[in-house]
């Protein structure tokens, strides 16, 4: 995948991953095994890492939960994979995109919209195999 596509995809996981309303655990940093299995279940391509993620983390991943069963199966496979990609980056890409999703927020609307339809359209297209 060329650097567009993925900082694209990226991008795009971040807005996910930024909660658009509050949505609370009971416990203010749960274990994995404190999970109840609907949430387990949700993010089980984070299992691994868990239990290292900040509290603050926990409860912004935790507000994916709720919403997860209005998605289509094929767009809960899309967010579990993109989940799963989001892990096996490195702290400094996470930075990356992170301060690109933070630029981008501050663009207005409609410039906004531009660029979020130019990385769509380059989505897209397929990708060339890597040599």
């Amino acid at each position: 995948m060329n650097k567009a596509g993925w900082l694209a995809k990226a991008i795009c996981l971040a807005g996910l991953l930024i909660p658009n309303f509050v949505h609370s655990s009971p416990l203010a940093d749960p274990r994995w095994e404190q999970l109840n299995s609907e949430q387990q279940q949700v993010l089980a391509p984070l299992a691994a890492d868990w239990n290292r993620y900040a509290p603050d983390k926990k409860q912004d991943l935790l507000t994916i939960v709720p919403r997860f069963a209005e998605l289509t199966s094929g767009q809960q496979q899309r967010l579990q994979r993109r989940l799963k990609a989001w892990t096996e980056l490195s702290e400094p890409q996470r930075d990356e995109i992170r301060a690109n999703w933070k630029k981008l927020q501050q663009l207005p609307p409609a410039q906004r919209e531009q660029a979020l339809s130019r990385l769509r359209s380059r989505n897209a297209k397929p990708l060339a195999p890597s040599p």
